[in-house]
């Protein structure tokens, strides 16, 4: 009986441990992907999507690098590449942008907020 109930206490404590790892997982995996969106935007001819590109690019590694400085970018960037079809690139390009505006609309307001203080 008494065993029973330490192992469904390990059993529990294993699946809570494991869900925020599982989320965090989730999230680097959808940078990382924001990442090769805005390597492939960078290398464009037209200036808006190289200047957006570098934009993504240099976000999502600063995500990537606050939420884990030893990661394996490269690795993970070659199996993202690897397995992204012309139709990920599009529907992730929409989601990253995403991302990366509601960004800037934060740090513009900042940027409003600050500028009263010191007038």
């Amino acid at each position: 009986m008494i065993r029973n109930y330490w192992l469904s206490m390990l059993l529990a404590a294993s699946v809570l441990v494991s869900l925020p790892v599982r989320a965090q997982d989730a999230d680097t995996i959808a940078d990382v992907r924001c990442v090769a969106v805005g390597l492939r935007d960078a290398e464009l001819p037209n200036s808006t999507q190289k200047s957006t590109g570098t934009l993504l690019v240099l976000y999502y590694v600063g995500r990537l690098d606050g939420r884990n400085p030893t990661l394996d970018l490269e690795k993970l960037l070659a199996d993202q590449i690897a397995k992204m079809t012309d139709a990920d690139y599009a529907s992730e390009s929409r989601r990253c942008g995403q991302g990366l505006s509601a960004k800037g609309a934060q740090i513009t307001l900042l940027g409003e907020d600050l500028r009263s203080h010191f007038k």
